[in-house]
């Protein structure tokens, strides 16, 4: 089997590519961060505004989700034409200003304007980041270093469940906002002084490729049904990793009638150990089984998917909030172990020139679907099942949004089915 693209990725100094590396990963960090922090704010925010379910939905993920969506596919063209670390850096800068501006809101209609912005600044973030790593790891190593990238998000939860939970109990919600905005500035400044363009995988005779159309790249991706596979899945998984996170915390102080600012540092911690831990073995772990077997990228994909409906089912069937807890780290964990070896194989099945554009479609899919729908759908249950269920609607919303994770592995499980021969066509057509 041809390996796609790794005898084309340049070698830079030793040391370059893992500064770059974390410094993305802190970018992931922030990005993860000024996302989520409305999980936190959804009861100080709904009792200020005077908000339904649904409407907080809408403000945790929908409005947000939709410009992100808007912007992903124009960004993505650019990221394939463009310096990558411009890009990266400016769109840092834009949605961290956009999280601040969402802090001195004075109306429902003003905060949703405020996190369209986080949105539009946020569709260019991903992309870029994915297609430099792309660039700086060979596709041996390409999943060890996208799970590195994917760490971000439990350290995300864990600032956000530790030091925002604490600043919004103390300062109020507002202040949490501007506390999550600051970083942002400052590591866009940096890294436009300090972390340089990855030079692009050359094809035959060390030529750089032409970034490829819209049209061209959404017809190699018809061709490649386990990529197909492999984005239906994720933006399910999304779905359900997006509505989850967005209602756990509600859930919490419903159902067992906990103190955020409580149970969240100790849910922090154990969400951020159990997922840093889960999140680079999977990533290393694909790259190593990957070695006897393509497929196993796939099988650690579907596996730990498959485990996260049993976590989530458990975590919201429970009777105490201690063994809730413990739940959620599970489920956290689980849920997120699909990310580092799916990200990888978005960018291996596809040649060098359609990088940006293929990590802008899956941004776009798993915020649009999944942070577009998922906190919207427990939302919109939950209301509908409150007349039957009353407080204890948001459990049973929540179980029902978990079980869609079957549907998500099931699609991981399709696209082993043709992965190896897939992956020869995406590196013949990066020799062209």
């Amino acid at each position: 089997m041809t390996t796609p693209m790794s005898a084309t990725v340049p070698a830079p100094k030793a040391w370059k590519p893992y500064l770059a590396l974390f410094s993305l990963y802190l970018l992931n960090t922030l990005l993860v961060l000024d996302k989520i922090v409305f999980t936190i704010l959804v009861e100080p925010v709904k009792a200020e505004f005077g908000l339904d379910d649904f409407q907080v939905g809408l403000l945790t993920g929908s409005v947000y989700a939709v410009c992100l969506g808007v912007a992903s596919l124009p960004l993505g063209m650019l990221v394939d034409r463009s310096s990558r670390r411009n890009i990266a850096a400016g769109c840092l800068a834009f949605w961290s200003a956009m999280t601040a501006l969402c802090g001195m809101a004075q109306s429902y209609t003003t905060l949703l304007a405020a996190r369209l912005g986080v949105g539009i600044g946020e569709a260019g973030g991903g992309p870029a980041s994915l297609s430099m790593i792309a660039d700086l790891f060979d596709h041996r190593r390409r999943a060890t270093a996208m799970a590195i990238f994917a760490l971000g998000t439990p350290t995300a939860g864990l600032l956000n469940l530790t030091i925002n939970t604490n600043l919004a109990h103390t300062y109020g919600w507002r202040f949490a906002l501007f506390a999550a905005s600051v970083p942002g500035l400052v590591l866009a400044i940096t890294m436009r002084l300090f972390i340089a363009e990855p030079e692009r995988a050359t094809g035959t005779g060390g030529v750089p490729p032409k970034a490829a159309s819209f049209s061209q790249t959404f017809h190699f991706i018809r061709t490649q049904r386990s990529l197909v596979h492999f984005l239906i899945g994720g933006a399910v998984a999304y779905i359900v990793l997006a509505g989850v996170s967005s209602w756990s915390f509600s859930f919490l102080i419903r159902v067992h009638h906990v103190k955020l600012h409580e149970v969240g540092p100790i849910l922090g911690v154990a969400i951020a150990i159990s997922g840093l831990f889960g999140l680079f073995l999977s990533g290393r772990l694909a790259d190593v089984l990957s070695r006897r077997d393509e497929r196993w990228r796939t099988w650690v994909m579907t596996i730990t998917t498959l485990m996260s409906v049993c976590f989530g089912t458990a975590t919201f069937s429970v009777g105490s909030w201690q063994a809730a807890v413990i739940g959620m780290a599970g489920f956290a964990t689980t849920a997120t172990l699909w990310l580092a070896p799916g990200y990888a194989l978005s960018q291996s099945l596809v040649p060098a020139r359609m990088r940006g554009m293929i990590g802008a479609i899956v941004f776009m899919l798993a915020n649009v679907l999944g942070y577009g729908l998922g906190p919207a759908l427990v939302g919109l249950l939950s209301d509908l099942l409150a007349p039957v269920y009353g407080t204890l609607a948001i459990r049973t919303a929540l179980i029902g949004t978990v079980s869609l994770n079957l549907w998500a592995a099931f699609h991981f499980m399709l696209g082993a089915r043709t992965l190896r021969a897939d992956l020869d066509v995406a590196g013949l057509e990066q020799q062209q």
